[in-house]
């Protein structure tokens, strides 16, 4: 009992987690949309979203080939908010982005991020 509360507590000791974390209370994300939303590589994102996971933070779906990221249940999401996690500003909130995701191909180069992130789910 002890070790998972450890596992979540030490989930939320990371800058790029808690961007991550701030996104997703507003609604779910595929994992592609990360790189853009943090500026960091798939490679260290995904690393980020398993510690999420493991830490009983997230939970995922795959959908064809993108996987979906949302926050675990209600009570976690209240217990975030609650943190003033929701409040945690990441680094480039509404600056532009250039690239196409590898995985969905969405083109991010003349969207600001939230722009490009909102089409995205919305698709």
């Amino acid at each position: 009992m002890l070790d998972s509360k450890v596992k979540f507590f030490k989930a939320l000791g990371d800058e790029t987690r808690l961007t991550i974390l701030s996104y997703l209370l507003e609604h779910s994300y595929c994992a592609c949309d990360f790189s853009s939303l943090t500026r960091k590589d798939q490679t260290t994102v995904s690393k980020h979203l398993k510690v999420l996971v493991e830490a009983g933070i997230l939970k995922y779906e795959k959908q064809g080939r993108n996987i979906i990221y949302s926050i675990k249940n209600e009570e976690i999401g209240a217990l975030l908010l609650s943190l003033g996690i929701k409040d945690v500003k990441p680094c480039c909130d509404g600056q532009q982005v250039s690239g196409v995701c590898p995985m969905c191909k969405t083109e991010h180069r003349t969207n600001t991020v939230n722009e490009t992130v909102d089409n995205r789910v919305e698709k």
